[in-house]
């Protein structure tokens, strides 16, 4: 059999399953429709990228120094820092919608259309919080982060086409440390999740069938 009529098999058998939700999964538009283990699973990593701030900060050159609150990343804050602490806040934001969407699923199951319906739009709404609005403001943390690696001509060259310093103190006393430290817990609690539910559904749709 190709590989090309995977896709087809697979929303074939969705559609003649029976199941609600299933059939109206793949019959609506969606550019983000991985399975909510699968969506765990990138957030888990977008997470686990967030905590690489902390070995990035300690692998400044002492040049980077000057523009830096402290070269301490245990008491450093900068203000760049609050993107990727905004980020992994959407990223635990997201991941909790997905779980009580799970939940919801396999407590009321056989679902109704609009049930299926709602579990549907909480999925959607929450891998475009936590995958796209989260995963691009964790990116983009990471980036700027990475222009102190450059050293502080890099830096200088940054805040001449910016005009602004992204490693000024943010003034609200989180740490790259303990940022880096959440995040980590957070990648890990995620992933846990992400396999939980894996195993969790496909013993469900075993005993649903």
């Amino acid at each position: 059999m190709s590989t090309d009529s995977q896709p087809d098999d697979t929303i074939a058998q969705a559609i003649i399953s029976g199941s609600t939700y299933q059939r109206i999964r793949y019959e609506r538009h969606s550019y983000l429709r991985q399975t909510v283990p699968r969506t765990l699973a990138l957030q888990s990593a977008l997470l686990g990228a967030l905590a690489l701030l902390l070995p990035i900060y300690g692998l400044y050159p002492d040049s980077t120094a000057a523009f830096l609150p402290t070269v301490d990343p245990a008491v450093a804050s900068p203000k760049v820092l609050l993107l990727g602490l905004f980020g992994g806040f959407l990223q635990l934001f997201g991941a909790t919608l997905l779980v009580g969407s799970v939940l919801y699923r396999v407590r009321l199951a056989p679902l109704t259309e609009r049930q299926a319906h709602a579990a549907l739009n909480a999925e959607d709404f929450a891998r475009y919080v936590g995958l796209g609005t989260g995963g691009l403001a964790i990116m983009l943390s990471l980036c700027l982060f990475a222009v102190g690696l450059g050293g502080g001509d890099a830096v200088s060259a940054y805040i001449a086409a910016m005009g602004r310093n992204p490693f000024v103190d943010s003034g609200f006393g989180v740490s790259v440390a303990a940022v880096s430290l959440f995040a980590f817990a957070a990648s890990v609690a995620v992933f846990y999740a992400s396999r939980y539910l894996f195993v969790h559904l496909a013993l469900f749709h075993r005993d649903d069938a």
